[in-house]
């Protein structure tokens, strides 16, 4: 089970500084909610913003049609460790759902990394990990509003000797609503089989 922590400390809903972006409404940790994950009592609104997902149609994270819960995750392709493990760990955990209740889930990756994940980069990388896979692009300056506004950090990272970059991003995988309103928030040391149970229950709240 992921560990407890402070509000601010675990959830980090605290923009960058220079991206200027609102703090989502304050939200409470739940005692006893049934989540593995840090759930929320009053959950906050996703951004309202148009991005583009990998077949080049318009997306918005808070209007666009999507199931009864959706799995969010900030990463990109060229991600050399963390975000294969996490995006495989997402759709394990759906796949391994019971009497059909994967259909109910929809996985969402917005990259942080546009200048390289173009649509087509994103849907051939997304489909070698689950076809169902729902990735977003967008311009950087955005994205980086986005996530701040989530609490998600979006950085600059260090250099490659190949003459390539890597993109330091937060980790959180955030569990929305049908109402695209944030209900839970995984951090580290979660197991599929807790995102397995935490995707039923956000489903069952619906």
């Amino acid at each position: 089970m992921i560990p407890r922590r402070s509000l601010l400390g675990a959830l980090l809903l605290v923009p960058l500084a220079a991206c200027g972006s609102d703090v989502p409404p304050a939200s409470v940790q739940a005692d006893d909610d049934g989540y593995h994950g840090t759930g929320l009592t009053d959950g906050f609104e996703m951004p309202d913003v148009d991005l583009t997902d990998q077949d080049g149609n318009p997306w918005n994270l808070a209007t666009s049609p999507t199931t009864k819960a959706m799995a969010l995750f900030f990463g990109y392709t060229n991600c050399p460790d963390i975000c294969p493990g996490i995006l495989a760990d997402m759709a394990t955990a759906k796949r391994r759902m019971q009497d059909g209740l994967g259909s109910s889930v929809t996985l969402v990756m917005v990259t942080t990394d546009p200048a390289r994940d173009t649509p087509e980069v994103m849907k051939a990388y997304l489909e070698r990990i689950d076809e169902s896979f729902i990735g977003v692009t967008g311009d950087l300056d955005v994205i980086s509003g986005i996530a701040s506004s989530m609490g998600i950090a979006i950085e600059e990272g260090k250099k490659l000797p190949s003459g390539g970059y890597e993109v330091d991003h937060g980790s959180q995988i955030l569990g929305v609503g049908a109402d695209h309103r944030v209900q839970v928030i995984w951090t580290e040391g979660y197991s599929v089989k807790d995102l397995r149970e935490d995707y039923a229950t956000l489903i069952s709240r619906q």
